[in-house]
């Protein structure tokens, strides 16, 4: 029986953003807390990058034939590869260490949209990042749905120009705004690519959200948010 002089050991503070993926970084010497990491840096921040994805990136994925889902897995995947790249620079508290961890998974994801808008891409596999905690009812299906295998047969129909406008237009939608334009700078890169006019440039956006429309509305299916 213990005395009521013993000494209980308090428990171990939780570690930082910074030092689970300095775990993560050095898988090479310990795999096990490696893992262990990788799963409290997931439970940590997937939900929030979910949410903010889920806003931001919706219709531009939905146009690319992805879900929000694959864009979390992704990036995730990627963040853990880079874990070494991570720079908690002058933070020293956990909440401004989150919130620098968050920016950081933010800017990867942005620069994983613009290379899936940009072209084909394969989503990576993880035994961590098959589902997100505390998924919203309302969140759109698995890439694996009808919906977005339908998005992807309609985006099919069109050209190659068409798709690239599309999908460059994506980067730059607005949610809940009306009557959106390409900035002018955009719209000239695009008509430089394609060897013709802005304004041509306008027009092929469009017409290719039309084919789109009626490509969706010829089979029953509900247009993308932002189309």
């Amino acid at each position: 029986m213990l005395s009521s002089s013993a000494i209980v050991t308090p428990p171990a503070p939780p570690l930082s953003d910074a030092d689970l993926l300095a775990r993560v970084a050095g898988r090479d010497r310990d795999a096990l807390a490696a893992r262990r990491a990788e799963a409290e840096f997931y439970a940590r921040h997937a939900r929030y990058l979910y949410a903010v994805l889920l806003r931001r990136a919706k219709a531009p994925l939905a146009l690319e034939g992805s879900e929000v889902e694959d864009l979390v897995q992704e990036t995730f995947y990627r963040a853990f590869q880079r874990a070494h790249t991570f720079d908690r620079g002058q933070a020293l508290d956990g909440e401004e260490l989150s919130r620098r961890a968050r920016g950081w998974l933010g800017r990867i994801a942005q620069n994983l949209l613009a290379d899936w808008l940009s072209g084909r891409h394969e989503v990576a596999a993880s035994p961590f990042l098959e589902t997100v905690p505390g998924r919203d009812v309302d969140a759109p299906p698995s890439s694996r749905s009808p919906r977005v295998r339908l998005v992807q047969e309609a985006l099919d129909q069109l050209s190659e120009r068409e798709r690239d406008v599309l999908r460059v237009s994506a980067l730059y939608h607005r949610p809940g705004e009306e009557h959106q334009r390409l900035p002018n700078a955009v719209a000239a890169e695009l008509a430089a690519r394609w060897n013709t006019s802005s304004e041509n440039v306008r027009a092929i956006r469009s017409r290719a959200m039309k084919k789109l429309r009626d490509y969706l509305g010829a089979h029953d299916a509900v247009p993308a948010e932002g189309t």
